[in-house]
């Protein structure tokens, strides 16, 4: 049985999740209804003699609200600090036997090296592809994701990312780094939630072109060779069928954003194999601009001086895509010195230059000149 989880975790859940709390009580416990049809009880303190049933009969009710299984909702209730990224593959022959031995383990090595991608992503910008083994600070991470208890095939596996503060970066621990806003669990998965959006689309699209250069545009978002051929795994699993990869944001920190499911059409997999190779050997160059905000700043002092990653709208040849990132290479000090007053006053900044790869990430080279802070 489930530990009863505190009586405030479970008002913030219901308050979340949509229920509204009724107008007086019935024998000291609160009365919640969703949409008109449901009604549940919550104890009115913790540590009340009948806390366990009241508990037992909500989850009952929640779980039959949402679909989903009594474990997965107490769970859900008990960690409002945990974000979710699930993976939902197609039940084979509709009889929801277990998942087999194979593909469970494409799934999980495509979980893994999903999460990975993205969270380097998260704490390096754009790369078109990353090389060797995992930062620490990636494995940091993903040592502390739990798995929910393996599915059946008509139920996703799911996996609980923690939000907590960020982990010291590379990049974190020299003169001038601004540290990340959000906890670093909840960036990753922003940032992965994003990326899949931009790749299904850029997927289906060089399905249909077969032009691989659709990709080029979503290296901002957080598209890499190591993304796609993660996804490829997850697409090996679902053996040529569509399937779904979905988040659901932890309560315990405010999104920005809405949660939602990513949906993948059938037959990705060569195709997203293909994109990975295509990314590998891509260098990518032309001019480009960027407009938006500074969320953090590197100067080392020595060799690698004077970046700045700016988050917002990325122009480059094909167009232009909203709300990702890109680290800018400023040419002086003195424009360094603006790109920190910027940031600490709040302020949007224009970069232009021209894009350059350099040893897999993906920056924009600004001239003398090439940084101008906006009104």
């Amino acid at each position: 049985m489930t530990a009863t989880p505190t009586v405030r975790d479970i008002l913030s859940y219901l308050a979340a999740a949509g229920w509204s709390r009724q107008p007086g009580a019935w024998r000291g416990a609160s009365i919640w209804a969703h949409d008109g049809e449901h009604e549940v009880l919550v104890p009115g303190r913790d540590g009340m003699g009948d806390a366990e049933p009241r508990f037992r009969e909500l989850l009952a009710v929640l779980a039959a609200v949402e679909g989903r299984s009594r474990d997965a909702v107490a769970a859900d209730i008990a960690t409002p600090m945990t974000d979710l990224q699930w993976y939902r593959l197609p039940a084979r022959n509709g009889d929801g036997a277990a998942l087999g031995l194979l593909t469970g383990l494409t799934l999980l090595g495509g979980a893994r090296d999903l999460l990975g991608a993205a969270a380097r992503a998260a704490l390096a910008g754009p790369h078109v592809a990353f090389g060797g083994p995992f930062p620490r600070e990636v494995r940091a991470l993903l040592a502390r994701v739990l798995l929910a208890p393996f599915p059946t095939t008509d139920e996703p596996l799911t996996v609980r990312v923690p939000l907590g503060r960020p982990p010291d970066s590379v990049e974190a621990d020299s003169p001038g780094v601004a540290p990340l806003a959000e906890p670093f669990g909840r960036q990753v998965l922003t940032l992965a939630q994003g990326a899949l959006l931009s790749a299904r689309d850029a997927a289906s699209t060089a399905r249909s072109t077969a032009d691989l250069a659709v990709f080029d545009a979503t290296i901002t978002a957080g598209v890499s060779a190591n993304l796609c051929a993660a996804l490829a795994q997850v697409a090996d699993a679902a053996e040529s069928r569509p399937f779904e990869i979905g988040f659901r944001w932890g309560r315990g920190v405010a999104a920005p954003n809405a949660a939602r499911a990513v949906a993948f059409p059938p037959d990705l997999k060569g195709v997203l194999k293909r994109a990975a190779n295509h990314l590998r050997g891509l260098r990518l160059t032309g001019s480009a601009a960027v407009t938006g905000v500074i969320g953090a700043l590197f100067d080392d002092g020595r060799n690698d001086r004077f970046r700045v990653q700016v988050r917002g709208e990325v122009v480059m040849g094909r167009g232009s895509d909203s709300q990702r990132s890109l680290w800018v290479r400023l040419a002086e000090g003195p424009a360094y010195d603006l790109a920190i007053a910027a940031h600490r006053d709040g302020r949007r900044v224009l970069a232009e230059g021209e894009l350059a790869t350099v040893a897999g990430r993906l920056e924009l080279v600004a001239g003398p000149g090439g940084l101008t802070v906006l009104p």
